[in-house]
């Protein structure tokens, strides 16, 4: 590409803007001084595996400035020339990178913020590690400490490094005056919160042991913890309360405690982003003895079994809370703040350089995203990819391998698909079909070469994943629908920690939901229900009516009970057709599946729908009798159809009777059940009474926003900010062993390194901090 094609910055800025990277706040208020000096600012994304996150999503810091355009947004591939080339974290150069920026640089800086996960390291993992950075910064870098402890570590485990002579230390992030909750102030509050689900304690804080631990009742405790933690019971021996995380930010809980008391170690994180922003919020932080060279006099130090007694010092002596929170506001003046990092940035690099050349074309150059599902008696799983795919932004383009013997629908909206057999149509044992299917998809990454493969369907094949294996640079997600069966399938979600993104496609009746996956929500990225089509793209009623061969003045009914593939609905359908046919002023048509094994003879009269989607035509119908499928239901609720609810409960199905149930409940529409099939006349009856349909309308029109609006939106920019990220993977052993034996091939060599390479990678790999999470 040419040189006038580059992308031209100040600084190129690579940071993990994982909204579960504990540092991502502290990284993003640096890049916010950066920009308001008037330095042009750029963010490639990176997500290393070394770094536990929550469910893939942008930091709200990260997002803000992004959407305000702020800062420019690079993707992999882009060409950018800096005077900066600012990397946040030593640990993002664990692993080689596969996808790259093609940088040139003037000076290369990477933060060093983890002192222990460096010590973790043998000499040469420090020295790959140092080769990782000069490949993907694309020269000699200069390492940058955050305080003076990760300056010790720095000098003690490689003095041959070059180094900065001053500490990059992080900015505290500037937040909005809360009013402060002056209801307990008869006695100190202490809280307990992390910014990231993702990032334990070694402190005992669950509800329960934290009763045990600290049994003072002169002491108000404050957790902030995820929706399902333990709640306290009462009576208690000490106050306590838990404020679920998801109803309050942490900022709000910070305006609610006086002491901060996280669970934290100096030697594994000197500047916790938790006890900084408890500083910007005029709350004192409890941290180890350890921690003095980092907060000075604007912290209270002890040992966990001291914290009690320290609470209440500083509450009985208010000139001590005083000093200590001015102390606090000192630091960051001095330390801590916006002006000191451009300080550094303007020794470096000298002031903002005028008119920098930031094309957007070439911040983001185009890629493709590989969608892959299984087959399913039905469309849904190729219909919920559909839909995402539709919402892709136009640099990303769908590309579809589906197991559906009704891929050509995915044709008909214009994207590439191509048709892969299942095992089950042709008799094939599962692991001779598995070796070919990690064939046939590997040469399918090889050949469309994405930046994300997307997978939809209960069991993410074990060839699936041998074929991600392959390519560990290539980001993955699961599309994982919830309602699953009791104990179905359990071993499928051990495979979800292999995915960098987990999306659960909202559901309706998701408080009724008892299955495997409910236990690991929290993994996960929950949308709103996803729909193929929008309100404006179905037809409205008298055209509807038209392509289908109704009248429009008539009561029009659906009967869409299914593929019948591995349910028979001939009953249901004969039943429901019996009772309807030759009413007056009633119009029925059944809805038939492209991929029925089966195709039902009708009555004369009765029409018949096969064009896809079926919901582009719900408004020609006044009520329906459908099966509680995913995608039907979301549609109907969406649309405001009352519906007689019938639905599949073969054991491969989804629990579809859970949402019938919701539906019955909330007066959206009746239950009948294939096993209980002479409750539809008496369904059917009601729904013939306009009074009952504008019941059920209304009833609709109750259902909470989050459940109307369309998740394909956001599941799609959830899976285009995640392919727009460089993805840093501990290499498998497999992998590891291949790359030995080419060398080996290569260099004669026996290849025993391959073992080492294997060892190294493992769940305590490098910068990994022995297996333990840091966020």
């Amino acid at each position: 590409m040419a040189r006038s094609a580059a992308v031209r910055l100040d600084i190129c800025a690579f940071a993990d803007i994982r909204k579960g990277d504990v540092a991502a706040p502290l990284h993003a208020a640096v890049l916010e001084a950066f920009v308001a000096a008037g330095y042009s600012v750029g963010v490639l994304p990176v997500a290393p595996s070394t770094i536990e996150a929550d469910a893939y999503s942008v930091d709200p810091r990260y997002h803000r400035l992004f959407q305000e355009d702020r800062i420019t947004r690079l993707a992999p591939g882009a060409i950018v020339e800096c005077a900066l080339a600012l990397s946040f974290d030593v640990r993002l150069f664990a692993e080689p990178w596969d996808q790259v920026c093609r940088i040139k640089a003037e000076h290369r800086i990477v933060t060093l913020e983890r002192p222990a996960a460096l010590a973790s390291l043998t000499a040469q993992e420090r020295e790959c590690v140092a080769e990782n950075a000069r490949e993907a910064l694309g020269g000699p870098v200069v390492w940058a400490p955050n305080s003076r402890l990760s300056r010790d570590a720095l000098s003690a485990l490689v003095p041959h490094w070059p180094a900065t002579d001053r500490d990059w230390n992080p900015v505290v992030p500037d937040c909005p005056p809360r009013s402060r909750d002056a209801i307990e102030r008869a006695r100190p509050v202490v809280g307990m919160a992390r910014i990231a689900r993702s990032r334990p304690g070694t402190w005992p804080v669950s509800v329960r042991e934290g009763a045990r631990a600290f049994r003072v009742s002169k002491v108000m405790w404050r957790l902030r913890a995820a929706p399902n933690a333990e709640r306290p019971v009462w009576p208690q021996s000490a106050p306590m309360e838990v404020w679920p995380d998801d109803q309050i930010d942490l900022a709000d809980f910070l305006a609610r405690i006086d002491i901060l008391a996280n669970a934290d170690l100096a030697a594994d994180d000197p500047c916790p982003a938790e006890a900084m922003m408890a500083l910007g919020n005029r709350v004192v932080p409890f941290l180890e003895p350890e921690y003095r060279a980092v907060f000075a006099g604007s912290a209270i130090y002890g040992r966990p079994s001291e914290l009690a007694q320290r609470a209440l010092e500083f509450h009985e002596n208010p000139d001590l809370a005083a000093d200590l929170r001015n102390s606090g506001k000192d630091l960051i003046t001095k330390v801590y703040s916006p002006r000191s990092a451009v300080e550094r940035v303007q020794h470096l690099i000298g002031a903002p350089r005028p008119n920098p050349y930031t094309p957007a074309v070439h911040a983001t150059p185009g890629g493709r995203a590989l969608f892959f599902s299984t087959n399913g008696v039905g469309l849904g799983h190729l219909t919920r990819q559909l839909a995402v795919s539709r919402r892709m932004p136009a640099r990303l383009t769908p590309v579809f391998v589906s197991h559906s013997q009704a891929v050509d629908v995915v044709r008909d909206y214009g994207y590439v698909a191509e048709y892969l057999p299942y095992h089950a149509a042709y008799g094939e044992r599962k692991e001779h079909w598995n070796a070919a299917l990690a064939e046939a998809l590997t040469t399918a990454i090889e050949f469309y070469d994405p930046r994300v493969v997307v997978f939809d369907g209960n069991v993410p094949f074990a060839g699936l994943m041998k074929a991600l294996d392959s390519c560990p640079g290539v980001a993955r997600v699961w599309i994982r629908r919830a309602l699953w069966g009791p104990d179905r399938d359990l071993d499928a979600l051990e495979r979800g920690s292999a995915f960098d993104l987990i999306l659960e496609p909202g559901e309706h009746a998701w408080a009724r939901d008892d299955g495997p996956t409910v236990a690991r929500r929290e993994q996960a990225l929950q949308v709103p229900p996803v729909r193929l089509l929008d309100e404006d793209e179905l037809l409205e009623r008298e055209a509807a009516c038209d392509e289908i061969g109704l009248d429009p003045d008539q009561t029009n009914v659906l009967v869409a009970l299914g593929s019948g593939n591995n349910i028979d609905t001939r009953r249901m359908t004969a039943r429901a057709l019996a009772y309807l046919h030759g009413r007056h002023g009633v119009g029925a048509t059944v809805a038939q599946w492209r991929i029925a094994d089966t195709q039902v003879d009708l009555p004369a009269g009765v029409t018949r729908l096969t064009d896809y989607p079926f919901g582009k035509f719900l408004r020609a119908f006044d009520f329906a009798i459908a099966a509680a499928g995913y995608n039907t239901f979301a549609e109907h609720l969406a649309e405001g159809l009352p519906t007689v609810w019938v639905p599949n409960e073969h054991a491969q199905q989804d629990r579809q009777i859970l949402r019938a149930r919701y539906a019955e409940a909330r007066g959206l529409g009746c239950l009948v059940r294939h096993s209980a099939d002479f409750g539809l006349n008496e369904a059917l009856d009601r729904m013939l009474h306009s009074e009952t349909r504008a019941q059920m309308r209304n009833a609709h029109l109750q259902i909470e926003d989050d459940l109307v609006r369309n998740g394909a939106n956001t599941a799609a920019e959830a899976i285009t900010v995640l392919s727009e990220t460089v993805i840093v993977r501990e290499r498998p052993a497999s992998l590891a062993q291949q790359v030995g034996e080419h060398l080996s091939t290569v260099t004669g060599d026996a290849g025993n390194d391959s073992d080492q390479v294997a060892t190294k990678n493992g769940p305590e790999g490098p910068l990994n901090n022995g297996g333990r999470s840091q966020g």
